[in-house]
């Protein structure tokens, strides 16, 4: 499928994680499409991360937020809809055009509290991306991403806190 990314879009995974950093203060609909994929390139690097990880509590956390960034995922298509009237489908994984392998990250207490302060600041990102909307059910739909964001955090948080120093 052809995903009509703009000629900007990153080529890879830490590339498109960069992108979306920069959208705190404004998207556009192109940058939706990113924020979409790159959404859902968050259930595989979370599943990724459980797979590293034998502590059970910290294994379900992982797993709750990746199925979540799925869900974001979806809610930014639902958005691009709304405001082109044309389906943005979410692809699997292998046919995701950001997706690029990423080094193995060991689940550590210091590495959860790194992705947990990215997590949090996920209301604010959100917060700036919705404020350059008009249409109610986007800004909704991109607002309640942003509270589910920070909820990520709060359990990266809970999760680093059964991993020892």
């Amino acid at each position: 499928m052809a995903w009509n990314l703009p000629a900007n879009a990153p080529k890879t995974t830490g590339d498109a994680f960069a992108y979306v950093g920069n959208l705190v203060n404004g998207a556009t609909v192109d940058d939706l499409k990113i924020l979409a994929l790159v959404e859902a390139l968050g259930m595989e690097l979370y599943e990724d991360l459980a797979t590293r990880t034998d502590h059970p509590e910290v294994k379900a956390l992982l797993i709750a937020n990746g199925r979540e960034e799925m869900v974001h995922a979806h809610r930014i298509s639902q958005a691009l809809e709304i405001l082109t009237g044309e389906p943005f489908p979410i692809p699997p994984i292998a046919d995701n055009p950001l997706y690029t392998a990423l080094p193995p990250m060991p689940v550590t207490k210091s590495g959860l509290t790194g992705l947990a302060a990215g997590e949090l600041a996920g209301e604010q990102l959100y917060d700036g991306i919705a404020a350059s909307f008009d249409h109610p059910d986007v800004i909704a739909l991109l607002k309640q991403n942003g509270r589910e964001e920070v909820e990520h955090g709060q359990r990266l948080q809970q999760a680093s806190a059964y991993l020892p120093d």
